[in-house]
């Protein structure tokens, strides 16, 4: 028995010793995962960080003046990250040295943050306006003749919503966007050829394929297919589609801080640190699949017209695009920057009348300052609108028979107008009745 009780213990104790092992094995385990944890949340700290220190390196390098002139203030609107939100992408060509460049793109990004719902227009570049400081020009020519700020305020007065953001780069910027990404792919319709300058030179076979970034440079550029500028703006709208929804999966979210640095030596824009938090989280929200994407002036509320220098261009009805603009984007309310213009002063327009049909009354948007201010209606089939008093001074529209003005001041035989469309100029007193 004694015998018996003796084998007992030892193996108590042998159990004991095994299981005080087992226990010194899972703590050994578990210090193991806790230096694989550590190790994993230090990677992605050190990525935190990297991620952080790229985006305000990049903002900071962004805000310097590549493209301004500095010639006027930039009027962009503040978004509190509630209301719709507005986002100008300037394409710019600078490849003359030593001169303010073009804008060569302009496409207008607009976000609503309720229903994540996103729209993208392009500004055509041939569109006809009153360019403040410049007169009548197309609208390209207000970046040239003001850079930036001056194409945002004349983009807000033309469409008649707040600006709050723009980035503008030039065509290496665009290229290396491209290739930080890794490239596009392209349906490409019909083959592209078009020889430049010899480093833009345009050469693209047709069919679906892989685009590098200067590659997909001559794709949004080409302008030699039947509908010229109509289809170029066309295949830029898809461009931004196919680069916002490949921005948008999760392996782009590791390649942001080298598409970044890629991209700073050519780009400009105003978004701020805590602004680009707030636009990221709401881009990876947005519908960009059912992104609409529309030209402006639509086609209906545009025609295709020469100036008095022989040059084609576009003149809008701009109460038309206004209207269409705002259907489309379904707008939260918004707050605008800078102040109202003053009488007889920066209101953008194309031709007044603007394809309205003759003899149907158009009332004039009347503002706050209108109040007893004479109106007038136009009594003949038609009136040409002046840039200055006199049958020799150039037409800049027409106002049709009903339409109604606000008269700013009397010039002899000659008013001063605000015509329905927004547009200021000179109409011979002899054709519009006074109200």
């Amino acid at each position: 028995m004694a015998k018996k009780g003796k084998k007992s213990s030892r193996i108590q104790e042998k159990r004991a010793k095994r299981g005080i092992e087992l226990s010194g094995g899972d703590e050994c385990v578990k210090k193991k995962w806790l230096r694989l944890v550590g190790f994993v949340l230090t990677i992605l700290l050190l990525f935190s960080g990297y991620y952080v220190y790229s985006m305000f390196s990049f903002l900071e390098d962004v805000s310097t003046t590549k493209f301004s002139s500095g010639d006027s203030p930039l009027t962009t609107a503040t978004w509190e990250g509630k209301e719709q939100v507005n986002i100008l992408f300037l394409g710019v060509d600078t490849r003359v040295k030593g001169e303010q460049p073009r804008s060569d793109t302009i496409l207008l990004l607009s976000v609503n943050p309720v229903t994540k719902k996103a729209s993208l227009f392009s500004v055509m570049r041939d569109t006809y306006l009153d360019i403040e400081g410049v007169g009548q020009a197309k609208i390209n020519a207000a970046f040239a003749n003001g850079g930036p700020e001056l194409l945002i305020s004349t983009v807000q007065d033309f469409l008649d919503i707040p600006i709050h953001y723009y980035v503008a780069t030039d065509f290496q910027g665009f290229a290396k966007i491209i290739d930080a990404m890794g490239g596009v792919d392209v349906n490409v319709k019909e083959a592209m050829v078009h020889p430049d300058d010899g480093v833009y030179d345009i050469k693209l076979a047709a069919g679906q394929q892989h685009l590098s970034g200067q590659q997909a440079l001559m794709y949004v550029r080409y302008r030699g297919t039947a509908r010229a500028d109509f289809d170029r703006t066309e295949r830029q709208r898809e461009m931004v589609k196919i680069v916002g929804q490949k921005m948008a999966t999760p392996g782009m979210a590791l390649k942001l801080p080298k598409i970044l640095k890629e991209v700073t030596p050519y780009t400009e824009s105003n978004i701020a640190a805590g602004d680009l938090y707030k636009l990221i989280a709401l881009g990876l929200k947005a519908d960009t699949t059912g992104m609409q994407t529309e030209q402006l002036p639509p086609v209906e509320f545009l025609s295709e017209e020469y100036n008095m220098y022989g040059e084609q261009v576009l003149w809008p009805d701009i109460a038309g695009t206004r209207q269409f603009v705002k259907e489309k984007i379904g707008a939260t309310a918004s707050t605008t920057a800078g102040t109202p213009p003053a009488d007889g002063g920066s209101e953008t327009a194309g031709p007044a009348g603007g394809g309205q049909d003759s003899g149907q009354e158009q009332p004039v948007a009347e503002n706050p300052s209108d109040s007893g201010k004479q109106k007038g209606q136009v009594t003949g089939e038609y009136v040409n609108l002046r840039q200055m008093p006199g049958t020799e001074n150039e037409v800049i529209g027409q106002v049709y028979a009903g339409q109604v003005l606000i008269i700013e001041e009397t010039a002899g035989d000659w008013y001063y107008v605000r015509t329905p469309d927004g547009m200021y100029g000179y109409v011979t007193a002899s054709l519009v009745q006074l109200l």
